[in-house]
């Protein structure tokens, strides 16, 4: 293991700040997808606040990465609200059933009670086990699926985009309901201590145009930021699959404090765009490069990443485009860390980021 001259939490406390830390923070997507490093079904995971925790530290001891979470995946809260989920052995979850398949039942559906639906008082246990066996190495967070990606599996990702130009009006009191659901949970989790952040993957403009974003996602997604930051001080991180340039402004504009994004997108343009208001973060290809590359691809790719956004006026942080996949190789990912602390080492060496 290199030895490093800060520790994680230490690096990321001083980053908060704006201080001087000896590498770029770095910052792999991981969770449920790497069950296979602790030798349990993914099935488990899912349905267990220890075992949770237990790949949480397990990853950060050896991978040492700047930060930990749980993640609601993207059908926790919607499961809550009666979305039936499929949990199998060895694959991450999926939609099996939405909670609501008729636009005249969206007023029936319930207000979710965290400590008591779904996976939701798991997840939350399973985030305080990781604070307390953690907080005072790394960073711990965690992250919970934006407004209109839950209602994507409330209604059926299919029906909302229909209903959106059929039933403008009843979409509205879906995303009335939806934000007040995560506020539920971001209530709980404020109360944890731990920072929040999204994963929206329904609102990118691979699926929806950016006037649909702005009328539909964007009015729940305040309401979700705004809560956060009243109970926790701060405000969220986001991430968006897919493309999303369109919709930066907007994003950014909601409160967000720091912005993910897909590989599809360039780091320097979200530089020049909006990183004199927010850290951004991204954007190695998680499949490409970490699951199917070697320790050429990989360091290539941080390397042109890492000098596409190290100098970002607000911050940089080094990460995937997205979570990392299923059974991908863990030399791979130490070897994502290897190279953020290679070419990410500060006082930044140019010549090696524009050496080939």
């Amino acid at each position: 293991m290199r030895k490093e001259k800060m520790t994680p939490r230490e690096r990321m406390d001083a980053f908060a700040k704006g201080q001087e830390i000896d590498r770029v923070i770095c910052v792999p997507d991981m969770g449920a997808t790497m069950t296979p490093f602790i030798g349990v079904k993914t099935s488990d995971y899912y349905h267990s606040a220890e075992l949770m925790a237990e790949l949480e530290i397990a990853l950060f001891e050896r991978l040492r990465h700047d930060s930990v979470g749980i993640s609601t995946s993207l059908r926790g809260v919607a499961e809550a609200m009666g979305a039936k989920v499929a949990y199998p052995d060895h694959s991450i979850s999926y939609l099996v059933e939405p909670a609501i398949k008729s636009i005249d039942e969206i007023e029936s559906l319930k207000i979710v009670d965290p400590l008591k639906d779904g996976i939701l008082p798991i997840l939350l246990k399973a985030i305080k086990l990781t604070r307390d066996a953690l907080i005072d190495k790394v960073d711990v967070g965690a992250s919970m699926s934006g407004p209109f990606s839950v209602a994507a599996s409330v209604v059926g990702t299919e029906n909302l985009l229909k209903w959106m130009i059929k039933y403008p009006e009843r979409v509205h009191t879906l995303m009335d309901i939806v934000a007040e659901c995560n506020n539920r949970y971001i209530e709980e989790v404020a109360k944890l201590g731990v920072s929040i952040g999204f994963a929206d993957p329904v609102s990118s403009t691979s699926l929806i145009s950016p006037k649909q974003f702005r009328e539909f996602s964007l009015p729940a997604l305040q309401k979700n930021i705004k809560k956060i930051k009243e109970k926790t001080g701060s405000a969220p991180g986001i991430h968006i699959c897919g493309t999303s340039k369109e919709i930066w402004e907007d994003v950014v504009n909601a409160g967000v404090s720091n912005f993910s994004i897909d590989n599809v997108e360039n780091l320097e343009e979200a530089k020049e765009m909006i990183g004199d208001r927010v850290t951004i973060t991204g954007n190695v290809p998680p499949v490409d490069v970490i699951y199917a590359g070697n320790r050429e691809t990989i360091f290539k790719s941080v390397k042109e990443c890492v000098r596409k956004g190290y100098d970002s006026k607000k911050g940089y942080i080094l990460s995937t485009g997205c979570q990392i996949p299923m059974n991908t190789p863990l030399e791979n990912i130490e070897l994502f860390m290897e190279a953020g602390n290679y070419y990410g080492k500060y006082p930044i060496d140019l010549g090696l980021l524009t050496n080939d």
